[in-house]
């Protein structure tokens, strides 16, 4: 379709031309022609031109004005330079000749008898019809995918529409790469051997992309080249069209189909995008009616029936809180669509380990509501099955950004649909509780959390502080620098049943250390380890010590 230096020679006028210099170089586009009449025509060339001459404007140059000139020429992008001598200037000088092999610039000599304008309509007139051409094409190509567009086709039928027209296999890959949709199985697996970011045959591609060579082991490790073109959809997530050249390289035409088909793909993957939109939006309208106990009427029942909810049976409420390492999303983050690209990754890392769930959002928070199987009631495997599958989507979403933490809570068992708001609530405690328990990335489950959860219905500490018994107390303001050590021994102690053994193994000290800090606790506080009720209220009064620490370490 371009018209090249080579095509120049093929020209009727130009029969008898002779290339001085360049041959190396024919495959230069022309884009325009002109003739020399000054000098400084340098100043006004924007490369690509062919320009015709007989030397006449630098007769007078000495030979390092000649180099300079020619430099500058081939500086400027200049495809070709068109000499017709022995008219005003005897032979062509050899510094011109030498200069133009050295910069690669093709120097032919046109015959003296052959008129400029026997070159000059032929040239433009093959560059014209070629732009008329490129121009008719790309409103055909245009057309094409505008109508597939509008037909509402789908990515599958866009690609292949372009693998139709480029006569290469072509995939469409999501942002982690995984295959969307192809028109070859066997290019959708394949090994990068290296990237090449620039490409010269390729920079007609006005969407940005790079060449890569790849090993495909489903062809028995054959290598082929690939163009990669990111797409950009909304939000900034990307979908990437890969194109294999395992048949042919790329031409200047296919570049146009490339473009159109990038274009109908951009917009196809935003309208879908807009219809899951609209798709979660009725979903989380149907999960708050479910969670606030607002179903006044049969019509929940039908659309959750429509949007294919299977609401039979036992549920659990999970919520999953998305925040980073070293806080909560800032406002501008959230403004950018961070917080909206994050939950993005996690419905997506939710849907790939629970297709079929129901899934929504509510007040920030991602919510499932988990389905139990009726031999898992009784039991608490479910509970353990949720932990599993629910550090498995923490994994999966640290992978593709490290920098985003993911905390859970669990709720309590719903004999029904219509119980699970009970459940909800309990969830949202339990994920409140277990980050100040156990940090950002807690699996919590609302029964694990046992006497926490009366502890926690104090908002006022200095209340609290009131059931830390005195024998205690005394412990606590013990001035000693062992302090620690007693409360630790105490605290092991108590959990295992009051075995001296254990708490020495479980420390690492000597079971005489170990009896020694004990009797120190008794003379300290004045304790009586045989009295229940007292080591009871001792217990309840190292949790609430506890959690107050922890409180307020979660607040600075």
């Amino acid at each position: 379709m371009e018209f090249k230096v080579k095509d120049l020679l093929k020209v009727a006028s130009l029969k008898d031309a002779v290339i001085l210099s360049g041959k190396n170089n024919l495959n230069k586009v022309i884009t325009g022609a002109t003739i020399m009449e000054a000098p400084d025509i340098t100043d006004w060339l924007k490369g690509g031109e062919l320009i015709l001459t007989s030397l006449y404007p630098i007769r007078n140059f000495n030979d390092d004005q000649q180099e300079q000139f020619i430099n500058r020429l081939a500086d400027k992008g200049v495809s070709a330079l068109l000499i017709k001598n022995l008219r005003f200037v005897d032979g062509i000088p050899e510094i011109i000749i030498r200069t133009g092999e050295k910069n690669g610039l093709p120097i032919l000599q046109l015959p003296k008898e052959v008129p400029y304008i026997d070159v000059m309509y032929p040239v433009m007139g093959e560059i014209v019809n070629n732009q008329v051409k490129k121009l008719q094409y790309y409103k055909n190509i245009h057309d094409k995918f505008t109508a597939l567009s509008l037909a509402d086709e789908g990515p599958e039928k866009i690609i292949e529409t372009l693998e139709g027209l480029i006569g290469n296999s072509v995939a469409l890959f999501d942002r982690n790469f995984h295959c969307i949709t192809s028109t070859e199985s066997s290019i959708t697996r394949f090994q990068i051997v290296e990237k090449i970011p620039y490409y010269d045959q390729t920079e007609e591609i006005k969407f940005p992309h790079y060449r890569q060579i790849v090993k495909y082991p489903e062809l028995d490790g054959q290598k082929g080249y690939q163009i990669v073109v990111p797409i950009e959809t909304v939000n900034n997530i990307k979908t990437y069209l890969l194109i294999s050249e395992m048949n042919k390289p790329l031409e200047e035409l296919d570049f146009i189909a490339v473009e159109n088909a990038a274009t109908a793909l951009s917009l196809e993957l935003v309208k879908q995008f807009a219809v899951a939109e609209v798709d979660k939006r009725f979903k989380n309208d149907l999960l708050e009616e479910l969670i606030e106990g607002k179903i006044r009427s049969t019509a929940f029942f039908q659309n959750a029936n429509l949007i294919g909810w299977d609401i039979e049976g036992s549920f659990v409420a999970v919520l999953f809180k998305i925040s980073k390492n070293n806080g909560p999303l800032s406002k501008k983050q959230i403004k950018r669509g961070m917080s909206n690209r994050n939950e993005t990754l996690l419905y997506e890392a939710i849907h790939k380990h629970l297709p079929n769930c129901i899934v929504g959002s509510k007040s920030g928070l991602v919510v499932i509501l988990w389905k139990i199987e009726e031999d898992e009631k009784n039991n608490y495997v479910w509970m353990d099955k949720i932990k599993e599958t629910a550090a498995k989507i923490q994994q999966s979403l640290k992978k593709q950004h490290n920098q985003i933490v993911v905390q859970v809570g669990l709720g309590n068992l719903a004999n029904g649909i219509l119980k699970v708001g009970e459940s909800y609530k309990k969830a949202q405690e339990a994920l409140e509780l277990g980050e100040i328990l156990n940090g950002k990335e807690a699996i919590t489950a609302y029964s694990e959390l046992g006497i926490y959860r009366l502890l926690c219905e104090f908002d006022d500490p200095a209340l609290l502080q009131t059931f830390i018994p005195p024998s205690l107390n005394k412990l606590l303001s013990y001035p000693q620098s062992n302090k620690n050590d007693l409360l630790e021994t105490l605290k092991i102690f108590l959990e295992c049943n009051q075995n001296a053994t254990k708490v020495s193994q479980l420390l690492y000290i000597h079971h005489k250390t170990a009896v020694y800090r004990l009797e120190r606790i008794k003379e300290i506080t004045g304790m009586n380890f045989d009295d229940s009720e007292e080591l009871l209220s001792v217990q309840v009064g190292l949790k609430i010590i506890d959690l107050l620490e922890r409180k307020k370490m979660y607040k600075d």
